[in-house]
C-alpha cells in the first residue's frame, strides 16, 4: 500500500476520532466517559507520526 495513503489514514482517523470525542463530550457533558475516545485519536495520531518518522529515518 501506497505510504501517503497510510499518513492520511492514519491522520484522518485521529482527527476524525477527536473531534466525535468534542462532539460527545459537549453533547452529553461528560468528558471522562468519552474519555476513550480521545485515546484513541491520541493513538492514531502516535501512529502516523511514528511511522513518518520511521520511513524518514530511511
Amino acid at each position: 500500500m501506497n505510504q501517503r495513503l497510510v499518513y492520511m489514514i492514519l491522520l484522518a482517523l485521529a482527527f476524525v476520532s477527536m473531534v466525535i470525542g468534542v462532539h460527545r463530550s459537549i453533547v452529553e457533558d461528560d468528558i471522562l466517559g468519552n474519555y476513550w475516545i480521545f485515546m484513541v485519536g491520541f493513538v492514531f495520531y502516535m501512529l502516523y507520526r511514528y511511522s513518518k518518522k520511521k520511513d524518514s529515518a530511511k
